[in-house]
């Protein structure tokens, strides 16, 4: 994966959780990267991270958001009919538990 892809990544997924939590983010297309997100996370060191947005993806049934933005939001509607289904996941995500910003500079320097 190259550089400029993990920045974009790795910005969709903060404008999106930030904007609106876990909820958005999986409403919104950015959701349907969301393996290759966490793959991106990994990639720059942000494992604490990664995990946070592994777990909220578990809160879907197998285990992992579908990738296609409809069936995923259909779902999303089920299990999160008040958006509130990942409340916890945003506050651990709005704690930055890894400088992502940091991380993105010092890989994209390499």
């Amino acid at each position: 994966m190259d550089q400029s892809r993990i920045a974009a990544l790795i910005s969709a997924l903060e404008e999106e959780v930030n904007n609106g939590g876990f909820d958005q983010f999986f409403y919104n297309s950015a959701g349907d990267d969301t393996a290759e997100i966490i793959e991106a996370l990994r990639v720059i060191g942000a494992d604490s991270t990664a995990e946070v947005v592994e777990r909220a993806a578990a809160r879907f049934p197998g285990g992992t958001a579908p990738k296609d933005r409809f069936a995923r939001q259909k779902v999303l509607l089920e299990i999160s009919p008040n958006a509130e289904a990942f409340e916890e996941l945003d506050g651990e995500f709005y704690g930055y538990p890894d400088d992502l910003t940091d991380l993105v500079q010092r890989y994209s320097s390499r």
